[in-house]
């Protein structure tokens, strides 16, 4: 007697004709599965909580632009009149940070007539740790204060827009790494 399985002619007919079977379903679904993905790329794209896909609402799929600004410290123009100097209340690091934003007029005054926001999140990863775009909120001493969550070791963005009168006025973005 051998150690091996008895089967009869016509089981292992019907046996080699179920496997058959199931390797040509397989090697169908794999050729056509890569069919699907165009069809469900576009639903892929990048969706921020400030609304839509990271492209401009006005435009035909034209995308907002963010000019990098100079360092933290440094005067930011806006436009001829005013201008704005940022920073942070710390080195940027894992953890919550506080960015803080001046504005002022060309003659150096502090001006608080504007409404600051900022999305922050990593390029890299587009849509994964991505804040949303929030306001600032403004300090009895005329600063604009939001704080930004820095929650994994790589390279981040954070994207400002300055509101007057309800108008985006400017734009800029600045990038460091943690």
């Amino acid at each position: 007697m051998s150690g091996g399985l008895n089967l009869s002619p016509t089981k292992k007919e019907g046996i080699m004709s179920g496997m058959k079977r199931w390797i040509l379903l397989s090697l169908f679904l794999v050729i056509i599965s890569p069919l699907w993905l165009p069809l469900d790329a576009g639903s892929q794209g990048h969706k921020s909580k400030h609304g839509g896909d990271g492209q401009a609402a006005s435009g035909a799929g034209t995308a907002v632009t963010y000019p990098p600004m100079p360092g933290p410290g440094k005067k930011v123009p806006i436009g001829n009149d005013y201008y704005l100097i940022y920073g942070f209340d710390k080195k940027p690091k894992l953890g919550t940070m506080i960015m803080k934003v001046e504005v002022f007029a060309k003659d150096g005054k502090k001006d608080t007539s504007f409404e600051v926001k900022a999305d922050s999140g990593m390029p890299s990863m587009r849509g994964a740790h991505e804040s949303g775009e929030r306001s600032f909120k403004l300090s009895n001493k005329g600063d604009y204060l939001l704080p930004i969550d820095i929650v994994m070791p790589g390279g981040w963005e954070i994207r400002l827009s300055l509101l007057k009168e309800g108008k985006i006025i400017f734009r800029g973005s600045y990038q460091f790494e943690v």
